[in-house]
């Protein structure tokens, strides 16, 4: 029964989960191009499932080219992430604004974006008379310090290169990081068609003032396929170098809030977690995450997460985790910190208000993002012992479940009537056993308080441990040496309690270790664990009786 109440739950959180899934988000790798000029539209879907798209919406502007896929994975504080990018190659039809549609991706639909068309004459006039041409341009063209500029790098050329280097910009006082890969198109100027090939950059300026933009260079060989000799290496040189760029970087305005200078084009900070009935017991850890994601900050930028001090509770933060992705030109930063927070005492647990100011770049203004204030019901803990936060306080994936259940306390229920006849039988069962033991023969040393952990065998146990050990998976390695350390001693219910009952030494100080692990504050050689409790467990003496009377252990080291 137990297990069919776990399996339904666990398909009620997957179904859950995927009801809750997040839309597919559609971007164009430029926003703006010259009429011929090809563009791709990305849709990133978050459950890496793309089904069938349906791609007929745009025919009514587009030339629909082909399209790639990428998938990717990552796994987050053992939460598994799934990624999938759709390419569509597109050419517009027609110049101006173009709306690219609304699209059905997987039953859900993307939001629509806009795409600039200009006309091939708004180029250069003597663009289209050179074979190689290198052309630079940043956006916005002013901003403030520590904000992301976006310098767009493309090289046109109309002969056929068989070898070329390309540099990347500098900019003294900036930081200069590449974004993406290479856009591979074709254009139309002037009459002629090129090759494009087009490069993005991300400039974050570190002082106010002019910042030049000093642009790269090219350097290739042009082959022409009609002429034999170009087999043979003899290629013409060609070259190109473009225009510097400036841009006005300005110091920190005097209308930003104190703390920490963040100019993002848009900012979130969101905290998941909670009790989805707002109850908790004292002891319980709640497992809450916190994530903050900025869209024109690299993660380096971005401050670190805390919760505010809580009256009635302990917090113990869980390791930080940080990356950064890009969104088109643009970078995203993200920062995600867990928190275990342990009530310490019944009555109502208040998290306050948290709030985080940033400037956007977008409207030039400051702005504040804010999580709601919670409240929690925390009651008294049930008559069973409650397990310390050190199996599952340290664990930062938002909703994991702690390692201690509680009993259920609603009424009426009849399977908690029948669960206390069998416990009755059992303790009967198990007394008689022990009277009818000790008639037979001298008194037992060590009588196991569960019978079921009694028929376990320590073998099997310690193998579980050591490929837990080997997978490097902290909780589970906690979980497998103390089932196995109950098998010997069944009164061992945590960490704590195994130490105790160890001789002061390697394995005890590797505990201590592998509990401030747990929490977060330090690290734990894991092959030095493994080998600690390879041979067993080195246990304390235990007291005999005078008369050295009672038979031997039941599992012998």
């Amino acid at each position: 029964m137990r297990h069919a109440w776990l399996a339904f739950a666990l398909l009620l959180v997957v179904a859950v989960a995927h009801a809750q899934a997040a839309a597919p988000v559609a971007s164009l790798d430029r926003t703006r191009v010259g009429s011929g000029e090809t563009v791709t539209l990305n849709i990133e879907v978050g459950d890496g499932s793309l089904g069938n798209p349906d791609l007929s919406p745009l025919a009514a502007d587009f030339i629909v080219l082909g399209t790639s896929t990428n998938h990717s994975l990552s796994i987050i504080n053992g939460k598994r992430e799934a990624h999938t990018i759709l390419g569509v190659a597109l050419r517009p039809k027609h110049e101006g604004q173009i709306v690219v549609p609304a699209l059905t991706i997987g039953g859900q639909t993307t939001q629509p974006v806009t795409l600039t068309v200009e006309a091939a004459g708004s180029a250069p006039a003597n663009a289209a008379n050179r074979p190689v041409v290198l052309e630079g341009k940043v956006d916005p063209a002013q901003g403030y310090v520590g904000q992301q500029f976006d310098y767009t790098l493309r090289l046109y050329f109309a002969v056929n290169l068989a070898d070329g280097q390309l540099g990347d910009p500098s900019a003294e006082g900036a930081e200069i990081r590449r974004i993406g890969s290479d856009a591979n198109y074709q254009s139309v100027r002037g009459g002629r068609r090129f090759n494009v090939v087009e490069r993005h950059y991300a400039i974050i300026p570190q002082h106010p003032g002019t910042l030049e933009i000093k642009p790269p260079g090219f350097q290739g060989t042009a082959v022409d396929p009609t002429d034999v000799n170009s087999f043979f290496g003899a290629g013409e040189p060609v070259n190109a170098v473009a225009q510097p760029e400036h841009v006005e970087v300005r110091a920190r305005p005097a209308a930003a809030p104190e703390g920490a200078w963040l100019p993002a084009r848009s900012l979130t900070l969101s905290l998941t977690g909670f009790p989805a009935d707002g109850k908790a017991r004292v002891g319980q850890p709640i497992t809450l995450g916190m994530r903050l994601d900025a869209v024109g900050l690299p993660f380096e930028a971005l401050p670190a997460l805390s919760l505010p001090k809580l009256d009635g509770a302990d917090v113990y933060p869980d390791k930080a985790v940080t990356g950064s992705s890009t969104n088109g030109p643009w970078i995203t930063g993200r920062r995600q910190q867990g928190f275990a927070v342990v009530p310490t005492r019944a009555g109502t647990l208040h998290i306050p208000e948290t709030t985080l100011h940033w400037w956007n770049v977008a409207t030039d203004k400051a702005e504040t993002a804010t999580i709601p204030a919670r409240d929690i019901a925390v009651s008294a803990g049930g008559s069973a012992t409650v397990t310390p936060p050190i199996p599952a306080a340290a664990q930062s994936v938002p909703n994991a479940a702690p390692t201690a259940v509680p009993a259920s306390t609603s009424g009426g229920t009849p399977w908690r009537s029948i669960a206390a006849g069998v416990a009755l039988l059992w303790v009967l069962t198990l007394v008689g056993w022990v009277v009818w033991a000790r008639r037979r023969r001298r008194p037992i040393a060590e009588v196991p308080n569960e019978a079921p952990q009694a028929r376990l065998r320590p073998g099997p146990a310690r193998e579980e441990f050591l490929r837990a050990v080997a997978s490097g998976d902290l909780a589970l390695t906690e979980h497998r040496l103390l089932g196995w350390a109950r098998i010997l001693r069944p009164g061992v219910r945590s960490l704590g309690d195994l130490a105790a009952a160890l001789r002061p030494g390697d394995q005890r100080d590797l505990l201590v270790a592998l509990q401030r692990a747990r929490f977060g504050q330090g690290g734990i050689d894991m092959a030095g664990l493994g080998a600690a409790f390879d041979k067993g467990f080195d246990w304390a003496a235990p007291e005999r009786p005078v008369d050295g009377g009672g038979l031997p252990p039941l599992y012998p080291r």
